[in-house]
């Protein structure tokens, strides 16, 4: 006599058990993100998959057990969520993703730093056991780390360091800053200014210390006046940065070096309101190597090191430390490189 089938769980049960509704388990099961926080998406998702579920037209791929295999969380830092992801750490994520696709692995948003954070629910909730690694995208408060490193999962920081904490991935900033500064000094620059953001405090002191050495060993230092320093590292603030620097009574100086990208294109748009000839009369570079700087023109000139390398590096440590289960720590520092666009040339005559 044939055994009667196992029902499977219905929506409603699934609904029950989570405590959601059952609009939220439908949309969970269909693949819908949006509107669904991470921890409720896997609990939805793990569940179904252990009772068989599937939706009509959509198949559960993986097991329970093939899932707790499979996954590979990553954290934000504060203040980046999803929805403003930085330029820099979309280009880390998608080197993380092409390895972990090559062994089989996913990638699953934990959330930011602000929302694992977030005093109405416990740390280890934000965990499910599906995550076997975990990738900590940018500097983060020390207090923060050390709750993520008592999930005892393996950990790498990326563009942060936490000497015999976790594993660490980093630019060479020195060299960016040694790279920069040379190619503007050969040109003809011997003039220059700083346009940085404040978070994350520790990058942006290291490229910022990385010009000031560069400049030193060539009997130069930045001019303070001209320098500007904000809480934030996007277009605006380098928009306003570049207005502060335009202010100044003094004349401004040919060479600017920003901390980023994004803040090297609001500081252009400034200059252009100005009818300020780039690459001309104000010649401007940045710490970067990711699309923004050949996406508009004028193209930037950039260094530092390949941001998807960094995530692939990130990737292949992530799934040695699980493979192998060893609990040896390795800091890499990546070479950095520079491009020459159009944002820099000779500096002007006098």
């Amino acid at each position: 006599m044939t055994p009667p089938k196992k029902r499977r769980i219905s929506q409603a049960q699934i609904a029950k058990e989570i405590g959601c509704s059952q609009a939220l388990v439908s949309m969970a099961l269909n693949g819908h993100t949006k509107g669904i926080s991470e921890k409720t998406y896997n609990a939805i998702r793990e569940l179904a998959a252990q009772q068989g579920y599937a939706p009509k037209g959509m198949k559960i791929e993986a097991s329970l057990g093939e899932l707790q295999q499979r996954t590979i969380g990553y954290i934000l830092r504060s203040p980046l969520k999803l929805a403003n992801k930085s330029n820099f750490f979309s280009h880390i994520h998608q080197g993380l993703h092409e390895h972990l696709q090559e062994h089989k692995l996913k990638t699953v948003y934990l959330g930011s730093e602000d929302d694992i954070s977030d005093p109405g629910s416990t740390f280890s909730s934000h965990f499910s056991n599906s995550v076997r690694g975990i990738a900590i995208m940018g500097e983060v408060a020390p207090s923060f780390l050390s709750k993520v490193l008592e999930t005892a999962r393996p950990l790498v920081y990326i563009s942060a360091r936490a000497s015999g904490q976790c594993h660490s991935i980093l630019s060479n900033e020195h060299e960016s800053g040694e790279l920069l500064v040379k190619h503007l000094y050969d040109l003809g620059h011997r003039r220059f200014a700083w346009l940085g953001g404040g978070k994350p405090k520790g990058r942006h002191d290291d490229r910022l210390r990385a010009v000031e050495m560069a400049l030193s060993k060539r009997s130069l230092k930045l001019e303070h006046a001209a320098g500007a320093t904000l809480d934030g590292a996007d277009r605006n603030e380098g928009y306003l940065a570049a207005k502060q620097i335009l202010e100044q009574k003094q004349e401004v100086p040919t060479a600017w070096i920003c901390l980023n990208g994004l803040m090297a294109r609001g500081a252009i748009n400034r200059l252009l309101q100005h009818q300020v000839e780039i690459g001309k009369r104000i010649s401007v570079a940045a710490f970067d190597m990711t699309r923004i700087c050949e996406e508009e023109h004028p193209t930037l000139t950039s260094a530092g090191a390949d941001p998807e390398a960094m995530g692939r590096e990130a990737g292949r440590i992530l799934t040695q430390s699980i493979e192998a289960n060893s609990a040896a720590l390795t800091d890499l520092t990546l070479p950095a490189q520079l491009i020459v666009r159009e944002s820099t040339g000779p500096a002007p005559k006098e």
